[in-house]
């Protein structure tokens, strides 16, 4: 993917961000991985509007990647699905293993299933396998800055802050 090309708002060509797919992400989860995670797409405005800001966060941290998991995929019938809808039983236990191994807890539910809705953009750390914090604001980008959609305070140094303590937890000792 040409991240460039597909997030507007990223304005870095040498940008950090790895693309991901299902089994790679669970092969982190399962193999004791450790890294920064952003679950979400260019389709997804509000991941358009934390992109840049996410990536110049990690890079004056010192990472070399964040790793991006897009739950979008074509189906065999060539039309585009969310594996977050749960549409199949397939689709439900692949969105379930992921919810139960960063143990993520939501109000929210997966329509017609007892499984947390994780929205996106999703931003979660990882060390040695295990969730160790994440952040799940829906962020828009405008004039006023990053906001939440019903206010216009601007919330990038709160974003910038629990970017920067979840890339130190996921990292100490390290970076």
């Amino acid at each position: 993917m040409d991240y460039c090309k597909e997030y507007e708002f990223l304005n870095d060509k040498d940008h950090i961000f790895k693309s991901i797919s299902y089994d790679e992400l669970i092969d982190l989860l399962d193999g004791f991985g450790t890294g920064l995670i952003f679950i979400g797409g260019p389709w997804c405005p509000n991941c358009q509007a934390i992109i840049n800001d996410l990536n110049g966060i990690g890079k004056k941290l010192g990472l070399d990647v964040i790793y991006n998991y897009d739950p979008k995929f074509i189906n065999i019938f060539q039309e585009e699905e969310d594996l977050r809808d749960c549409k199949t039983l397939e689709h439900k236990l692949k969105y379930y293993a992921i919810v139960e191994k960063i143990k993520y807890k939501s109000e929210e539910l997966v329509v017609d299933t007892l499984i947390p809705r994780i929205h996106v953009p999703f931003i979660f750390g990882i060390k040695n396998g295990s969730c160790i914090g994440y952040f799940d604001k829906e962020l828009i980008k405008d004039d006023a800055g990053l906001h939440l959609a019903d206010s216009t305070e601007d919330q990038t140094i709160d974003f910038t802050l629990a970017i920067s303590d979840l890339i130190n937890k996921v990292y100490k000792d390290t970076l």
